[in-house]
């Protein structure tokens, strides 16, 4: 009987020595393979040439790329059947994007909520009219209210120069407003509210700025002047911090300091500017040629950028409102009823995020628009005299309810929109029309 050495075995026929890993070594039959799947026996099994298999080596690797198929598979399988429920579910909010891109269902559950939200404030039953104590019954060209040491504050300027003032309790009944300052024969176009105080402009040959401080036992109201000639006809303006951006003829007018007028700015347009607003130093602007230009206060003689704009469509379509919302989103208006959402990241496409159809108009420069404080409903006026409500989330057409008060129109054009969240998750619509004011208290059946 040959001895044993370590790495070596006895061949009986060649009556010799040979390496252990020889291929002449003699096969051994292993572990059984029969619990393995199909594709791994294959791989668990001796080769045929007769090589020596180490199961114990690569058993566990095989088993670990099979388990990392099963869970591929899964994955696939799952992400197919998700995104076939998360079709029908945009398919039911009437949804057409078909973008390939994985939607997140965060947003799906926003959407969704959103969308009940606007459907209850569309069915609002209930409108409250309160009438201005005005001396010429002019119409209302700008209002604002806004809540200041529990107190509602609100304002109203009507086209023959006159403004008015009235502070409530917030609960007390709206009631009428009962003092007024007279600028005749200028109108006031707009009104707008500073933190601890409230401004209005004037449209006229000579440009004034009223400051009207919110604390009742302050007399500091006064009246400034823009000392340019070329600045006239003030069409619009936006308040942020203490900066106060006008839209005037041909040019914006930025005022670092409004109650102070610390420094005047110039921002040439070419085009009598009928929308402003600005995000901390970034001014757009809107245009009656129908161009939205970006400017940034930060770099000097600044000419502006034209941004959404494609030269081979035709402009002269007036910009009448911007608005941005969430931080990142441009909402337009055009004079001829489009209103779009436009992606501040991306300013050279012309492709709106999202359209809003349905509302009306052709020629009218003054067509407001409103957004709740929460960016999630709409609400435009239409040359037809109507107010039409669309969620901001999902656009398309407006929302309609038969038993709706929006559904009946107003006797006089509506000129001016404003949302205010009187109490946690009360929202009310302020809407003028003629010399009077009315009150929607949004989703609320009494």
């Amino acid at each position: 009987m040959p001895r044993e050495l370590p790495g070596l075995y006895w061949d009986e026929e060649k009556q010799r020595y040979f390496p252990l890993a020889s291929s002449r070594r003699p096969q051994v039959a292993g572990p059984s393979t029969s619990y393995l799947p199909t594709k791994l026996q294959s791989l668990a099994a001796p080769q045929a040439t007769g090589e020596s298999y180490n199961l114990n080596k690569h058993r566990p690797r095989a088993l670990l790329r099979a388990r990392e198929d099963a869970r591929s598979s899964f994955r696939a399988t799952h992400k197919n059947k998700l995104m076939q429920y998360v079709s029908l579910y945009r398919m039911s909010l009437g949804l057409t994007s078909t973008r390939n891109h994985y939607p997140l269902l965060a947003n799906l559950i926003i959407v969704a909520h959103s969308q009940i939200s606007c459907f209850q404030v569309a069915q609002t039953p209930h409108i409250a009219s309160s009438s201005v104590l005005s001396l010429t019954r002019c119409a209302i060209t700008a209002f604002q209210a806004v809540s200041y040491n529990n107190n509602v504050h609100s304002f109203a300027g009507d086209t023959g120069g006159w403004f008015y003032s009235s502070v409530i309790g917030r609960d007390e009944p709206a009631i009428g407003y009962h003092t007024s300052h007279g600028w005749r024969p200028e109108s006031l176009p707009y009104v707008y509210l500073a933190p601890a105080a409230c401004h209005a402009t004037s449209f006229g040959p000579e440009s004034k700025i009223l400051h009207f401080p919110l604390d009742l036992d302050s007399e500091d109201i006064r009246v400034t002047r823009v000392n340019n000639r070329s600045v006239r006809d003030i069409w619009t303006a936006d308040f942020q911090g203490t900066r106060l951006v006008l839209g005037t003829n041909d040019q914006a007018v930025v005022i670092n300091d409004a109650a102070d007028r610390a420094t005047v700015c110039f921002m040439k347009t070419g085009s009598d500017v009928f929308a402003v607003t600005q995000n901390n130093n970034i001014i757009y602007t809107g245009s009656r040629a129908g161009l939205v230009q970006r400017f940034d206060m930060r770099i000097a003689n600044t000419k502006g950028d034209r941004i959404f704009s494609d030269p081979h469509k035709t402009q002269h379509n007036s910009v009448t409102n911007l608005k941005i919302c969430y931080d990142w989103q441009l909402l337009t208006s055009n004079i001829d009823g489009s209103l779009a959402m436009f992606d501040l990241r991306f300013p050279c496409s012309r492709t709106p995020v999202i359209s809003f159809t349905g509302n009306i108009n052709t020629y009218t420069t003054k067509t407001p628009i409103a957004v709740d404080p929460h960016e999630q409903f709409l609400f435009a006026a239409g040359q037809d005299r109507r107010i039409r409500l669309w969620s901001l989330r999902t656009g398309g057409a407006p929302l309609i309810s038969p038993a709706s008060v929006f559904q009946k129109p107003f006797e006089d054009p509506i000129r001016a929109l404003q949302v205010v969240e009187e109490q946690e998750g009360v929202l009310g619509l302020w809407a003028t029309s003629g010399a009077a004011l009315y009150k929607y208290n949004l989703g609320q059946r009494i």
